[in-house]
């Protein structure tokens, strides 16, 4: 038995694109993929049959999407970051039982996109039963992490699915035991200094004083990837994967109006570089604590200047691009230092 509360999510990389891989790694996620069936109906004309004919209905292509959401852990989310961003490094950092590892995660610059299968299992009404949807060919085209006062830090994906199985069997969900979340109080920004990027072993850093007066901060990565692919012999299918498109990173966040500094910078389109560090509070290998951290060396705001608003205090909601500035390896990184042996 089971209850409305037992679902489960779960995801895997495929070696072949679109053929179902037993998933392996489990998110708490509150999940939903839709999968729909294209019919086409046709145009053409018989007399006294008016209405839509059943045999001049038929399916002409079956594609899925969706969103996966959840709070960041400090284990598991390596493949989530993989998944969207394609390149990696993984390097022991530290020998203690347990070992820690760095992820360095940067824009991959090769086709054809990774793909994954992500099954759902699905209580029905009751909890007399769950059925497991797994869908293959998943190709993950954006990442959203945010995080705001109060909160956990969150992280939101998108996903194109190629084909929805009910018969493959459903995988036990497993988690990590010494798993925590990062939250905003782990957290810390510092935008307009000098930077120095992470390496494979070290973090970045970045030179000044990190800033007092943002109330909250999002970034989104979007890989564009290509929407074709249904091709003869796929029988509705797509019968290839995603290709890269060119990235999209922005953003957005809240300040406090305490200075001139983000109003200038929009004035004059000076480039800043930002680092947005969560490290969590409690060391898990010796004296190193689980850390994600995001690394952008060059954006530009697009706005807004201060303004008055009412007698409150003013905030400034000002959203960025991010460039490459063309001395950086890269123009994002992120690092994700976690107990995983691998993402």
């Amino acid at each position: 038995m089971t209850t409305q509360l037992d679902f489960t999510l779960g995801m895997t990389r495929e070696t072949t694109y679109g053929v179902a891989v037993a998933p392996t790694r489990f998110a708490e996620s509150d999940a939903k993929i839709k999968y729909d069936v294209k019919t086409v109906q046709s145009k053409g004309l018989r007399p006294g049959r008016n209405v839509n004919r059943l045999n001049r209905n038929a399916i002409a292509r079956f594609e899925g999407s969706g969103d996966v959401a959840f709070d960041v852990p400090t284990r598991g989310f390596g493949l989530w970051l993989n998944a969207v961003l394609g390149g990696l490094t993984n390097t022991l950092i530290g020998g203690t039982v347990p070992a820690m590892y760095q992820q360095v995660h940067t824009l991959s610059t090769s086709d054809p996109v990774p793909t994954f299968t992500v099954q759902e299992v699905l209580p029905t009404l009751g909890g007399v039963n769950a059925y497991p949807h797994t869908f293959t060919g998943c190709a993950f085209d954006s990442i959203e992490i945010s995080a705001k006062e109060g909160g956990f830090v969150e992280a939101k994906l998108s996903l194109t699915a190629r084909e929805l199985l009910t018969s493959f069997a459903a995988s036990a969900a497993s988690y990590p035991a010494d798993d925590s979340l990062f939250t905003f109080v782990h957290g810390g920004i510092s935008v307009g200094g000098t930077l120095t990027p992470p390496t494979a072993t070290a973090p970045a850093s970045m030179t000044g004083t990190p800033a007092a007066n943002i109330a909250d901060v999002s970034l989104s990565v979007k890989r564009s990837l290509d929407s074709d692919g249904w091709n003869l012999g796929g029988k509705g299918l797509r019968s290839r994967a995603p290709l890269l498109g060119a990235p999209e990173i922005s953003g957005k966040l809240t300040a406090e109006y305490i200075d001139n500094t983000l109003r200038d910078a929009y004035l004059t389109q000076t480039a800043l570089s930002l680092v947005l560090t969560f490290e969590h509070n409690v060391a898990v290998s010796g004296a190193l604590k689980p850390t994600l951290q995001i690394v952008l060396p060059a954006i530009r705001l697009k706005g807004e200047v201060p303004a008055s608003d009412g007698g409150s205090p003013i905030k400034l909601s000002v959203d960025y691009e991010a460039f490459d500035d063309g001395v950086t390896a890269q123009p994002i990184y992120v690092v994700y230092r976690t107990l995983d042996t691998a993402p």
